[in-house]
């Protein structure tokens, strides 16, 4: 049974964090936030349950792209419940006196995440006006609701019967529909497990072609959403989490729908499988080797993407696991991060990143048998971006020519490492991060100080959101050179400019947060 939105709107907080969210109160936002839980008592999770609530109305868009001059733009995703579940699973990798410090700069965020439709037409404030120059004052009304609130649809059928139900009212954009589906499943207790599958499942077939060349493109977004919605369930309860769901699931039906790529690859595998690959997992059990990684990541970097899946394929027929390929590929991804040296593109390397990340996390979780089909999914968006932006070569080795680490000791290096990604100065932090990482400096130690550096920037959730991917998967990947996801995280934490790279959260947590 799930907790109504009318039930949890009783709760006197959820009126206050409206309030100063739609006033665009941060610090107010970030400091009913810190009492809930510091002087009420009560947990992170209570407190999201009513931030959620509060928010969610106020996020929603009607489309991801919009026409102006009779030309496509993009509509930006919501980031705040990236932000949010990102936060979660970031604070184990802190000390405990800065555990809180990742949620309440998620939630300093919220105020400027609403309405990004109408802030990317200058006509509300929030981080994507600004990001465009747009001084846009607060109005007199509020944000707009795009999506209405639905009630729970129960359909006559087993769960297999009613998840397919939800998924192709989904992917056929019907967003009301799809909602009222949703919540309808998660009220039961025992349709929950196949309904995370499926809704991950969903958001990681759900993505471009290409993005070379294009304004409407949704970067693996439906993906990193996806995640966002189950985790924070897990992490709030099932049954409590009404605002995560108004959140998140409503936009995994708004368009453009991308199911292209996912189409291919169902074929490639239906011609090379009699079963269409559905086995893989169970029957490929053998890792690439070093000589294997290597090549491939070399070929997702330079390799048209013909050859790119025919190696995909390859690996496939002769026995080579779901795991190792899955592994392989984060590492190219990493490499997109490391072959970077402009700024505004540090982005391009972050998404296909993040994807490869939630695609590697469902798999660790789940024994869908179609899990096969995603591998092509991921060599393609990594092996895109690779030949979109011509990250043909690498650039490490040219910047640590100048570099001498000799006479640093691994806590002077993690120091440097935080001075350098505060300086946006990429090519030194990854000088020093090489330097740390090949003296045998303590993994550890180095996670907790990154995560603590990614904690201080405020306004831009991703830049907690690809620490945790990179530490994620460093901890579960097979290959040689995860080493690389490690580099990866510290150049691209200075190598994005942040916006707008204010530190009002960071700073009244020093002051005065971290002592409670």
């Amino acid at each position: 049974m799930l907790l109504s939105r009318e039930a949890i709107c009783q709760d006197k907080s959820v009126d206050q964090f409206t309030d100063a969210i739609l006033t665009h109160d941060q610090p107010r936002v970030a400091e009913l936030f810190f009492n809930l839980v510091k002087k009420d008592g009560r947990s992170m999770g209570d407190a999201l349950v009513s931030l959620t609530a509060a928010e969610a109305p106020f996020v929603q868009v009607p489309n991801h792209i919009n026409i102006k001059d009779g030309q496509i733009t993009l509509i930006n995703n919501d980031h705040t419940i990236l932000g949010l579940r990102t936060s979660a699973a970031l604070a184990p990798y802190l000390p405990a006196e800065y555990q809180m410090l990742p949620m309440l700069q998620s939630v300093w965020y919220v105020p400027a995440g609403l309405d990004i439709w109408n802030q990317l037409l200058g006509k509300y404030p929030g981080r994507y006006a600004t990001m465009k120059g747009m001084n846009v004052p607060l109005p007199k009304h509020g944000p707009v609701v795009w999506n209405d609130e639905q009630q729970p649809i129960v359909e006559p059928g087993t769960v297999d019967e009613r998840l397919h139900s939800y998924m192709i009212a989904t992917m056929s954009g019907d967003v009301k529909r799809s909602y009222g589906l949703f919540l309808g499943l998660a009220a039961e207790e025992s349709a929950r497990p196949a309904l995370r599958d499926t809704l991950l499942f969903l958001g990681l077939i759900d993505v471009q072609d290409t993005v070379i060349g294009r304004k409407a493109r949704n970067t693996g977004h439906k993906a990193l959403r996806a995640r966002a919605v189950v985790d924070l369930a897990d992490y709030i309860g099932w049954e409590r989490a009404h605002g995560v769901y108004y959140t998140g699931v409503p936009d995994m039906a708004i368009g453009p729908l991308y199911y292209s790529a996912y189409d291919a690859a169902c074929v490639t595998l239906m011609e090379s499988f009699p079963d269409g690959g559905k086995t893989l997992k169970q029957t490929n059990i053998s890792p690439l080797s070093r000589e294997e990684v290597e090549d491939f990541v070399r070929l997702l970097m330079e390799a048209d993407t013909d050859v790119v899946w025919a190696q995909v394929t390859g690996f496939l027929r002769t026995g080579k696991s779901i795991k190792s390929i899955a592994d392989t590929i984060q590492i190219g991804a990493a490499e997109l991060i490391l072959r970077n040296v402009e700024p505004r593109k540090f982005t391009d390397g972050q998404h296909p990143f993040d994807y490869c990340n939630t695609a590697n996390y469902w798999m660790r979780g789940s024994e869908n048998p179609y899990q096969a089909r995603i591998l092509y999914l991921m060599a393609n968006f990594v092996n895109d971006v690779a030949r979109s932006n011509k990250f043909y070569n690498s650039v490490l080795e040219q910047e640590r020519a100048g570099f001498n680490g000799a006479g640093r000791t691994p806590d002077t290096l993690l120091q440097e490492i935080d001075q350098s990604i505060i300086a946006f100065d990429f090519a030194h932090t990854t000088s020093l991060a090489h330097a740390y990482l090949q003296a045998g400096g303590d993994r550890k130690a180095y996670l907790t100080s990154v995560a603590i550096t990614a904690c201080k920037f405020q306004d831009d959730p991703h830049n907690q959101k690809i620490s945790h991917s990179t530490f994620e998967e460093y901890e579960h990947n097979s290959t040689h050179l995860r080493d690389r996801l490690l580099l990866a995280a510290v150049r691209l934490l200075a190598g994005w400019p942040k916006m707008p790279g204010e530190r009002d959260c960071y700073a009244r947590f020093m002051r005065e947060w971290i002592r409670h």
